[in-house]
């Protein structure tokens, strides 16, 4: 029998991710298998809260040796709850699935798309669109606004050459910014679909001007939603070499939609209390755990194209898409940052300017101990109804800082 113990400390719970390692020698005894590796299904084991009562769907990673589930519904600070591994099945109200295309990947969440992670065709692997609770993406697309560029939301690298850093922001191919380095897609180690999350493990490596390697990332994503208001996505970035000159800044970045009107209709809130946009003559850029942006949402994301387009933009004739706010509900998008990521809390970047235009960004660089690597940060991503304050932000990101302590018997 395998017994898990999870303490949820200070502070109330919120359907938290619980994730407790457990050997998979006792996993196999318990299912009465063979090696688990390749044979259990993720909906063949089940932990039960004890004595006797909620059933809930686990799912076991036998290559990290983890077992997941969540934590379902609230639970108040200073509780102990005991739960026992079990062989079984129970309906998994939010089973994800990874889907691999060509490329891109599509994380799916009962039934419904929710992310789409393009690895081929640009500079850098990106994530658009990303599926608000209206159906709306929160993340924009490519060619909108300002720095048509710079889509959706994913890992950028060296700013705009800082300190003489390889440029894989900007995506300029001629001075001042350019010309610039690529992150390219060597493969995904794993794909994993399951009844908790959904996950993918990849290789990357940097290339600089001239085509040559220079750094090299494994990048973990695990996406799993708390209810179709609060989904979340995590990354993990181990870079394992980094051999670069300047200040070698890496840059979770988020572009944000047109149509949350920023700062007209829609707002930028944060961990530090810095108003957004600063006022004049304050800095712009400041530290803080959590940087939230939230606005009412547009329509959905177009489908893909079934012809070619009757008026083209440059022709007469061309409508211009409507700007100012959108008309749906209000939804919105929060990074997270980590304490064990090296500065914590991380500089957000500046405020982006411009009517509807803005980013949110957290600046993560290599520890004084380990300049060229190998070291690791870790970021979450937030999508939610409503604002910051109605969604609870600041207390999700206290769960992510300080996680329940989870114990095995």
């Amino acid at each position: 029998m395998v017994e898990i113990t999870v303490h949820t400390g200070d502070g109330a719970r919120h359907t938290a991710l619980i994730t407790v390692p457990v050997p998979e020698a006792q996993v196999a005894a318990l299912m009465g298998t063979g090696p688990v590796s390749g044979q259990l299904e993720p909906t063949e084991c089940v932990v039960r809260l004890e004595p006797g009562g909620q059933t809930l769907p686990a799912q076991y990673d036998p290559v990290a040796g983890e077992l997941a589930f969540l934590l379902a519904g609230k639970a108040s600070d200073g509780m102990t709850l005991r739960f026992t591994l079990e062989r079984g099945r129970a309906n998994a109200q939010f089973p994800v699935s990874v889907i691999q295309k060509l490329d891109r990947a599509v994380f799916v969440v009962n039934g419904e798309p929710f992310a789409t992670y393009t690895v081929l065709g640009a500079r850098r692997p990106y994530f658009w669109p990303v599926i608000g609770p209206s159906g709306a993406s929160v993340v924009r697309g490519q060619g909108t606004s300002d720095h048509p560029h710079h889509t959706g939301m994913g890992l950028a690298y060296g700013g705009h050459s800082e300190g003489g850093s390889v440029n894989i922001w900007s995506d300029w191919d001629e001075p001042p910014y350019g010309p610039g380095g690529r992150m390219v897609h060597r493969g995904f180690r794993r794909v994993v679909s399951g009844p908790v999350y959904g996950e993918l493990v990849q290789d990357l490596i940097y290339l600089d001007t001239y085509g040559e390697p220079f750094a090299e990332e494994v990048r973990t994503v695990r996406c799993w939603w708390a209810s179709p208001q609060e989904r979340f996505l995590d990354l993990r970035s181990e870079v394992l070499s980094a051999r670069d000159r300047g200040t070698q800044p890496f840059v979770w970045a988020i572009r944000l939609p047109s149509f949350f009107d920023i700062p007209e209709t829609g707002h930028v809130t944060n961990g530090a209390g810095h108003p957004v946009p600063a006022p004049k003559g304050q800095p712009s850029q400041y530290r803080a755990p959590w940087v939230d942006a939230s606005g009412p949402t547009g329509g959905p994301p177009a489908g893909p194209p079934i012809a070619p387009p009757e008026v083209l933009v440059d022709q007469p004739g061309y409508e211009k898409p409507r700007e100012g706010p959108g008309q749906g509900p209000w939804n919105g998008i929060a990074l997270f940052d980590h304490p064990e990521n090296e500065g914590y809390p991380n500089v957000v970047g500046k405020y982006a300017g411009g009517r509807g235009m803005v980013q949110l960004t957290h600046a993560h660089y290599a520890p004084a101990s380990a300049p060229t690597g190998p070291f690791t940060f870790r970021q979450r991503v937030y999508v939610h109804d409503g604002d910051a304050e109605q969604a609870g932000v600041a207390a999700r990101q206290a769960e992510y800082a300080q996680p329940c302590r989870v114990g095995t018997d």
